[in-house]
């Protein structure tokens, strides 16, 4: 067995002794502890985009020595990874791990969330916070309008998105909590996209993801829409989100989609309000 622990402390990597290690990463400017090291498989991951792979690089990376040198101070030998720690660490899943609920504080004037055309009355009636770190933190909150868990829509950072510890994104359907209206209901993938259609007077609620679960298949029929309108993203995940959602949805509700113009991703990068109502009057019928 590799004494990984040996090899980090003898270059400087203060590990301490657990099998999972989050630290500041050592190959960038890092006030955040993006870098995750699991011991006992052997790999590591930066996400802010330094790397990943397995520690023996990171040591050859952190050392700027040659691997025969390292070899030779520690009787390294060679491992086959296993690569699913970092599957794990990237994962839609994926729990927060910077952010407690005490960092909670309200959305100022001047925060970058208002730069994308969200207005402070919206950010307030959706019980919007930011962090120490200025990320925009949205509740997640089921129809009786109790706290599920935190969205965190970091600027920056990656990932963009990271999710309150415990919550399950498959589980529940993002602003079910603001639903008024079910004679139209879009469905789209982010919770920014949920907002921003409220916010022109849409009813919306997101799968804050691709695809669509079972869970929130029961929990979209506990709306009982008239029409279900797919405004999934605008690439190859959210187009094979639409062929599947319309297998599994075709025999439930009257469907349609949203055909979104090439130069927009999804629907929050349609600023102009008139060509968002141009595109929504567009919507097809499958």
């Amino acid at each position: 067995m590799v004494d990984w622990y040996s090899a980090l402390l003898k270059y400087g990597i203060d590990v301490e002794h657990q099998d999972e290690i989050l630290l500041n990463c050592p190959f960038h400017d890092d006030r955040r502890k993006s870098c995750a090291i699991n011991i006992d498989k052997g790999v590591w991951i930066c996400f802010a985009g330094c790397g990943q792979g397995g520690l023996k690089a990171f040591i050859q990376k952190y050392s700027g020595k040659p691997w025969s040198v390292i070899n030779a101070e520690f009787e390294v030998e060679e491992l086959d990874l296993d690569l699913s720690f970092l599957d794990e660490y990237q994962s839609e899943e994926q729990e927060s791990i910077y952010v407690e609920p005490e960092d909670q504080i309200d959305v100022p004037d001047s925060h970058w969330i208002y730069d994308r055309g969200f207005t402070f009355s919206l950010v307030k009636s959706w019980g919007c916070k930011i962090n120490k770190f200025a990320d925009f933190m949205i509740p997640v909150k089921n129809k009786e309008k109790q706290i599920l868990g935190w969205i965190y829509r970091r600027q920056q950072a990656v990932p963009k998105y990271m999710f309150s510890k415990g919550f399950s994104k498959s589980q529940t359907l993002f602003g079910m909590d603001h639903i008024t209206d079910t004679t139209q209901l879009f469905l789209v993938e982010g919770a920014l996209d949920c907002m921003w259609l409220h916010q022109h007077g849409y009813s919306s609620v997101a799968i804050l993801g691709a695809s669509v679960s079972k869970k929130q298949l029961g929990l979209l029929s506990s709306l009982n829409p008239s029409e279900v309108v797919l405004s999934l993203d605008n690439d190859t995940a959210g187009q094979k989100g639409i062929s599947k959602a319309t297998l599994d949805m075709k025999d439930r509700f009257l469907l349609s989609y949203l055909k979104l113009p090439k130069k927009y991703k999804d629907v929050q990068e349609i600023r102009d309000k008139e060509t968002l109502s141009k595109v929504i009057q567009n919507i097809t019928l499958f």
